[in-house]
């Protein structure tokens, strides 16, 4: 846990070694679920997603670990590329990539089901990546909290 920042008078701020950032955002896309999953959600359906991205870095001289408009620029374009109204699917799931082919529809090909557990792990994988392609900073990408309905959610650290 990091140190609380603390204004000691004729002091100025101290400064904490590290610091979180969370930053969140929200997206809509469809999914079914594959690998002999029996439940409703073998069907394809969608939902309203919402991520949580936690970023950890040292604060630079002005007091920041990273800009929110740095997440937003790397996370958020990101996601608006691959994931925003599309549907993700798995490769081995042939009938639904067929179709998503032949009706030109938008989709995002992943080699696992996905599932909200596989999904939040893929976002901390990639995400990471966009920050480190974006950036030039030191910073990573600690915490992932996905949420597939306003009450179920998965957390990746």
């Amino acid at each position: 846990m990091p140190k609380i920042i603390s204004y000691r008078k004729g002091k100025g701020i101290k400064r904490t070694t590290s610091m979180r950032v969370v930053k969140r955002f929200r997206w809509s896309m469809a999914h079914r679920l594959t690998h002999g999953y029996q439940g409703h959600c073998a069907s394809l359906h969608g939902h309203e997603y919402e991520v949580e991205v936690t970023v950890a870095g040292e604060m630079d001289a002005m007091g920041l670990a990273v800009d929110f408009a740095d997440i937003k620029r790397a996370c958020l374009g990101w996601i608006k590329e691959h994931l925003d109204h599309t549907t993700i699917v798995c490769s081995e799931d042939a009938a639904l990539l067929d179709f998503l082919r032949r009706e030109n529809q938008r989709h995002y090909v992943v080699d696992f089901n996905t599932t909200a557990e596989n999904l939040a792990t893929h976002l901390r994988e990639v995400l990471q990546k966009e920050l480190n392609r974006l950036l030039d900073r030191p910073l990573s990408v600690t915490h992932i909290r996905l949420l597939e309905t306003p009450s179920s959610w998965v957390e990746v650290t």
